[in-house]
Protein backbone atom coordinates (compact mmCIF):
# COMPACT_ATOMS: atom_id res chain seq x y z
CA UNK A 1 0.00 0.00 0.00
CA UNK A 2 1.15 3.56 -0.67
CA UNK A 3 0.63 6.86 1.16
CA UNK A 4 -2.21 7.84 -1.21
CA UNK A 5 -4.51 4.90 -0.57
CA UNK A 6 -3.52 3.74 2.93
CA UNK A 7 -6.37 5.63 4.62
CA UNK A 8 -9.01 4.95 1.97
CA UNK A 9 -8.29 1.40 0.78
CA UNK A 10 -7.35 -0.17 4.11
CA UNK A 11 -8.04 -3.75 2.99
CA UNK A 12 -6.14 -3.40 -0.30
CA UNK A 13 -3.26 -5.82 0.15
CA UNK A 14 -1.34 -5.43 -3.12
CA UNK A 15 1.95 -3.60 -2.64
CA UNK A 16 2.45 -0.80 -5.16
CA UNK A 17 4.15 2.55 -5.63
CA UNK A 18 2.38 5.91 -5.67
CA UNK A 19 2.85 6.08 -9.45
CA UNK A 20 0.90 2.82 -9.87
CA UNK A 21 -1.69 3.48 -7.17
CA UNK A 22 -5.16 2.43 -8.39
CA UNK A 23 -6.84 5.16 -6.31
CA UNK A 24 -4.56 7.88 -7.68
CA UNK A 25 -5.06 6.64 -11.24
CA UNK A 26 -8.85 6.70 -10.83
CA UNK A 27 -8.93 10.34 -9.73
CA UNK A 28 -10.06 12.67 -12.51
CA UNK A 29 -9.52 16.43 -12.73
CA UNK A 30 -12.14 18.37 -14.66
CA UNK A 31 -9.85 21.42 -14.92
CA UNK A 32 -7.08 19.83 -16.97
CA UNK A 33 -9.06 16.75 -18.13
CA UNK A 34 -6.48 14.26 -16.84
CA UNK A 35 -6.43 11.34 -14.43
CA UNK A 36 -4.03 11.22 -11.50
CA UNK A 37 -5.22 13.99 -9.19
CA UNK A 38 -8.36 15.69 -7.92
CA UNK A 39 -9.68 19.02 -9.14
CA UNK A 40 -8.95 20.68 -5.79
CA UNK A 41 -5.24 19.82 -6.08
CA UNK A 42 -4.81 20.58 -9.80
CA UNK A 43 -1.43 22.17 -10.62
CA UNK A 44 -3.01 23.88 -13.65
CA UNK A 45 -6.00 25.31 -11.78
CA UNK A 46 -7.53 28.14 -13.82
CA UNK A 47 -7.40 31.71 -12.48
CA UNK A 48 -11.17 32.08 -12.75
CA UNK A 49 -13.18 29.64 -10.70
CA UNK A 50 -16.02 28.93 -13.12
CA UNK A 51 -15.94 25.66 -14.99
CA UNK A 52 -16.07 26.69 -18.62
CA UNK A 53 -13.64 24.65 -20.66
CA UNK A 54 -10.35 26.44 -21.30
CA UNK A 55 -9.05 24.02 -23.94
CA UNK A 56 -10.73 22.33 -26.92
CA UNK A 57 -9.33 19.03 -25.69
CA UNK A 58 -11.52 19.27 -22.59
CA UNK A 59 -14.51 18.75 -24.88
CA UNK A 60 -13.15 15.41 -26.15
CA UNK A 61 -13.80 12.27 -24.07
CA UNK A 62 -10.75 11.05 -22.18
CA UNK A 63 -10.87 7.66 -23.93
CA UNK A 64 -10.55 9.38 -27.33
CA UNK A 65 -7.68 11.54 -26.08
CA UNK A 66 -5.84 8.35 -25.09
CA UNK A 67 -6.79 6.36 -28.21
CA UNK A 68 -5.64 9.04 -30.65
CA UNK A 69 -2.69 10.16 -28.54
CA UNK A 70 -3.94 13.74 -28.25
CA UNK A 71 -1.80 15.71 -25.82
CA UNK A 72 -2.15 19.25 -27.17
CA UNK A 73 -3.94 22.04 -25.32
CA UNK A 74 -5.66 24.37 -27.79
CA UNK A 75 -7.07 27.44 -25.99
CA UNK A 76 -10.71 28.31 -26.63
CA UNK A 77 -11.18 31.94 -27.61
CA UNK A 78 -14.54 33.16 -26.39
CA UNK A 79 -16.18 36.07 -28.17
CA UNK A 80 -17.08 39.09 -26.13
CA UNK A 81 -20.73 38.72 -25.27
CA UNK A 82 -22.77 41.80 -26.00
CA UNK A 83 -25.40 42.94 -23.58
CA UNK A 84 -28.65 41.17 -24.50
CA UNK A 85 -31.15 43.26 -26.38
CA UNK A 86 -34.17 44.24 -24.32
CA UNK A 87 -37.72 44.59 -25.57
CA UNK A 88 -39.72 47.77 -25.67
CA UNK A 89 -43.35 46.67 -25.72
CA UNK A 90 -45.91 49.23 -26.83
CA UNK A 91 -49.50 49.12 -28.04
CA UNK A 92 -49.82 49.21 -31.84
CA UNK A 93 -51.64 52.55 -31.88
CA UNK A 94 -50.39 55.89 -33.25
CA UNK A 95 -51.91 57.85 -30.32
CA UNK A 96 -50.17 55.62 -27.76
CA UNK A 97 -46.84 55.90 -29.61
CA UNK A 98 -47.20 59.71 -29.80
CA UNK A 99 -47.98 59.88 -26.07
CA UNK A 100 -45.00 57.64 -25.25
CA UNK A 101 -42.62 59.82 -27.30
CA UNK A 102 -44.09 63.02 -25.85
CA UNK A 103 -43.69 61.75 -22.27
CA UNK A 104 -39.96 61.36 -22.96
CA UNK A 105 -39.65 64.72 -24.75
CA UNK A 106 -38.73 63.02 -28.04
CA UNK A 107 -39.71 65.12 -31.02
CA UNK A 108 -40.60 63.59 -34.37
CA UNK A 109 -38.39 65.13 -37.07
CA UNK A 110 -40.00 66.29 -40.31
CA UNK A 111 -40.25 63.50 -42.83
CA UNK A 112 -40.26 60.80 -40.13
CA UNK A 113 -43.21 58.85 -38.80
CA UNK A 114 -43.81 58.33 -35.10
CA UNK A 115 -43.04 54.62 -35.50
CA UNK A 116 -39.75 55.35 -37.29
CA UNK A 117 -38.73 57.79 -34.54
CA UNK A 118 -39.67 55.25 -31.86
CA UNK A 119 -37.64 52.50 -33.57
CA UNK A 120 -34.60 54.79 -33.96
CA UNK A 121 -34.80 55.70 -30.27
CA UNK A 122 -35.10 52.02 -29.30
CA UNK A 123 -32.09 51.11 -31.43
CA UNK A 124 -29.97 53.75 -29.66
CA UNK A 125 -31.05 52.26 -26.33
CA UNK A 126 -30.19 48.69 -27.47
CA UNK A 127 -33.87 47.76 -27.42
CA UNK A 128 -36.20 46.18 -29.93
CA UNK A 129 -39.73 47.46 -30.40
CA UNK A 130 -42.51 44.88 -30.07
CA UNK A 131 -45.94 46.10 -31.07
CA UNK A 132 -48.79 44.66 -28.98
CA UNK A 133 -52.23 44.38 -30.58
Amino acid sequence: MCSICKDTLQDFSINHTEALCPLRNSRYCSYCAQYGHLTKSCPAKPKLMFREPAYLEQLIPYSDLKEYNISSKTPIRYKEVEEPQQLLEIKDDDKVIAAWLSARSIKVPKGHTKRHTLEEYAKLQNKRVVYIH
